[in-house]
């Protein structure tokens, strides 16, 4: 049997996750399935579950690197636009390669 990914989890501050649940949710549309005061779930359409988990030191929020997720949206100026209104900050301009737009946000 081939592995299937499922999740991906981000650690977040504690005083953070509801704001970070509404970034993933109005930010980039994914819905939200599950929210406790530890712990939100999000689903997109292809059954990718992105959770975020609360933390409360320092250490777990600061690993170095934090992962990098990869979304594809119908409307990069509109989400991009919502994202920085809602938190987000570009990663440098919007780049043009061949194969479409990609903007980095932090």
């Amino acid at each position: 049997m081939l592995a299937r990914f499922a999740r991906a989890v981000l650690m977040v501050r504690s005083q953070q996750l509801p704001q970070a649940t509404e970034f993933y949710h109005a930010g980039l549309g994914l819905q939200v399935l599950r929210v406790t005061d530890e712990w939100a779930e999000l689903g997109a359409d292809n059954d990718m579950h992105l959770s975020l988990q609360a933390v409360t030191t320092e250490p777990q929020v600061s690993t170095g690197y934090s992962p990098i997720l990869n979304f594809e949206v119908d409307d990069m100026d509109t989400t991009v636009a919502k994202c920085v209104q809602m938190g987000g900050n570009l990663d440098g301009p919007i780049q043009y390669p061949a194969h479409g737009k990609v903007a980095v946000l932090r």
